[in-house]
């Protein structure tokens, strides 16, 4: 079936919203410099992970909102940025709606850190209002385990775990021929650097530059995802006794 709400007429949301499905998807992310992949890394994961999750959890994917807080790397051609006031209230509005829809439960997908307080805020008033079930899901967080398990090192913006994911969804989004050891940056406490001197930020020093492994990029794809939908099947579960 469409599972994606913008390709569905009025009609058709009016007969599966909430009687048939009650559960949204609703990737954001924003839209920054990201080493060799594309500036768009933050919205391609999310919206990738939701048509992944959509079938396996009975749920519409709302369209993303692609733009978010951009900080360190606003400095870099292409970087786009919006202040938090203004991601906070947007993203409210949109949620509101969704309320006035019939959704019961939201997945909000999560591409990027520099919303993550904005969107934390945002969900918690969002359900005291509306008692709409909501997880804000940060991916990159949930599954820091799982990307050093199948890596052996940890991962980092833009990095090895990044890279993967983009490239398992289209390899002509990562431009491999310009990757240079010093692109990456170790990101170190004890400084604010605008923008910050690198584009590639790794967290543990050594560790999380990008590997070009295609099939080894798709298995770590399915891994991660894996992860992702484990986690949020337990947690749809764990609501229905609400």
């Amino acid at each position: 079936m469409q599972r994606e709400l913008e390709k569905l007429t009025w009609r058709q949301m009016k007969e599966l919203v909430p009687q048939k499905i009650d559960t949204l998807i609703f990737p954001v992310g924003t839209v920054e410099a990201h080493g060799v992949t594309a500036l768009g890394t933050d919205n391609i994961i999310p919206v990738s992970m939701a048509h992944y999750l959509a079938d396996k959890i009975d749920a519409l994917i709302a369209p993303a909102v692609n733009y978010g807080v951009t900080r360190s790397l606003y400095g870099y051609p292409g970087s786009v940025t919006v202040t938090e006031e203004s991601l906070r209230k947007y993203i409210d509005d949109i949620l509101v709606s969704f309320a006035h829809n019939g959704f019961k439960k939201i997945i909000l997908l999560n591409g990027h850190g520099g919303n993550n307080a904005v969107l934390k805020e945002v969900s918690l008033n969002y359900h005291y209002q509306f008692k709409v079930k909501i997880a804000v899901i940060h991916w990159w967080e949930l599954c820091r385990d799982t990307v050093v398990e199948f890596y052996g090192e940890a991962g980092g913006h833009a990095a090895l775990d990044e890279t993967a994911l983009v490239q398992a969804v289209d390899p002509s989004l990562v431009d491999e021929k310009s990757y240079e050891d010093k692109m990456a940056y170790f990101v170190r406490p004890g400084a604010d650097i605008y923008p910050i001197p690198g584009t590639i930020l790794l967290y543990t020093k050594g560790e999380g530059h990008p590997r070009f492994d295609i099939e080894k990029s798709r298995q770590f794809q399915k891994r991660l995802f894996e992860r992702v939908e484990e986690f949020v099947k337990l947690i749809l579960k764990n609501w229905e006794s609400i």
